[in-house]
């Protein structure tokens, strides 16, 4: 008994000694696979190099249609509306007739002009008579005088000193009024310039009474009927009801506003793309004819104009049209796809694969599209940048490129 015991002590003693040195064997290995099993595995990530590309910075607005040329007429002179030869759609012709107004008493005044002018001219005719006449009356007192003075000179005791004095006065009576009936002559003359004044002056206002168009174009409004007592109009800013509005319209006006941030990229020549609403699909080429310069200070807009043709009078004032304007055009501009880019304009970045690690690297960003943004700091065409990862990454993460 006592051995059987002695030898399950001993057979137990060899176990445990077994036992110890199979642990110091096997603890390398097991120390290596707990350390796998610590170590962070490699995030799987999608790189890609940045893209050079040409872009153009657009921004589109909405904008409108505009007569070339516009004019609201009105009368100048208080009268009937005798007539009214054209309404709205009428095209019409420079210096064509469109209304008639009757003044009765301006006709009146302008007989009365005629028959001054009539009898200051022959004022004028009578004065030039008046002048033939004293000339010769001059003339035949000036040789009198011319005479008798020789006479007297030859023998003094034949003729009188008297007589010759009488001669001498009588001459210079006559050149005297020669010279009244001459100065008759300038003031007739002045008469007749005025009368011809005052008269041009009534021809002008009956002038007035005819209405005329001032450019060729077509009638957009009608404001008034024949028979209507139509008042003058004394100002631009008069209260008188107009006759009838006229717009050129074989060429027309796009107007946009420009917000401040773009206003100093637009200017004459600007080139821009043009849809009308109403001709979808139809794009026009236009550049910018003018534009305002300064800013509307409630808006803080810039009003910009594009001078259209309009031959076929398609293009309607008041129409629509949404504008594409080319603000500024980059070549080879460096792009990277929406997705590499975190954060925001002034504090964007990306992460750039370097020898298996992610580095996130602040860019400076410019113009975005649906699809790539451009970057104008920060990175070179060279660089491995993420463009996506399987999970969110961090400064300095070990990655492995799919």
């Amino acid at each position: 008994m006592t051995w059987r015991r002695f030898t399950r002590d001993g057979f137990a003693l060899a176990l445990a000694l077994l036992s110890v040195a199979c642990n110091e064997r096997t603890t390398p290995d097991t120390a290596a696979l707990s350390a796998e099993k610590t170590a962070p595995a490699a995030v799987s990530v999608q790189v890609a190099k940045p893209e050079l590309r040409d872009i153009t910075d657009c921004i589109t607005l909405a904008g409108s249609l505009v007569p070339d040329e516009q004019v609201t007429l009105y009368a100048k002179v208080t009268g009937y509306l005798k007539t009214l030869s054209v309404d709205i759609g009428d095209r019409v012709r420079k210096d064509q007739l469109l209304a008639e107004i009757e003044v009765p008493e301006m006709s009146a005044g302008l007989e009365e002009k005629r028959a001054a002018l009539f009898r200051a001219e022959a004022e004028v005719e009578q004065a030039k008579a008046s002048v033939a006449q004293y000339r010769a009356e001059r003339d035949f007192e000036q040789a009198s005088f011319k005479r008798l003075s020789a006479i007297r000179e030859r023998d003094a005791d034949v003729l009188p000193q008297q007589d010759v004095d009488q001669a001498r006065a009588a001459f210079a009576v006559a050149e005297s009024k020669q010279h009244m009936a001459e100065a008759n002559i300038r003031v007739a003359e002045a008469s007749v310039a005025l009368a011809r004044a005052e008269l041009a002056t009534f021809e002008r206002l009956m002038e007035y009474a005819s209405i005329r168009a001032p450019l060729n174009g077509v009638v957009t409004e009608r404001f008034v009927d024949p028979g209507a007592l139509v008042q003058a109009a004394s100002s631009s800013r008069t209260q008188t009801a107009p006759l009838v509005a006229l717009a050129r319209l074989d060429r027309v006006r796009l107007v946009v506003d420009v917000p401040e941030p773009s206003a100093p990229h637009v200017h004459r020549g600007t080139p821009a793309a043009v849809r009308i609403q109403g001709f979808r699909g139809e794009d026009l080429a236009a550049r910018t004819s003018r534009t305002s310069t300064v800013l509307d200070p409630a808006t803080r807009t810039m009003r910009v104009e594009f001078d259209l043709p309009n031959a076929g009078l398609r293009l309607r004032p008041g129409m629509t049209a949404q504008v594409d304007i080319e603000l500024q055009r980059f070549e080879s501009a460096l792009t990277v796809p929406v997705t590499a880019i975190s954060g925001q304009a002034g504090g964007a970045t990306v992460f750039v694969v370097t020898d298996g690690v992610a580095r996130r690297q602040t860019v400076e960003t410019g113009i975005e599209s649906p699809e790539w943004i451009q970057v104008v700091a920060g990175l070179s065409d060279s660089d491995d940048v993420v463009v996506s990862s399987s999970v969110p990454l961090s400064d300095g993460m070990q990655v492995q490129r799919r």
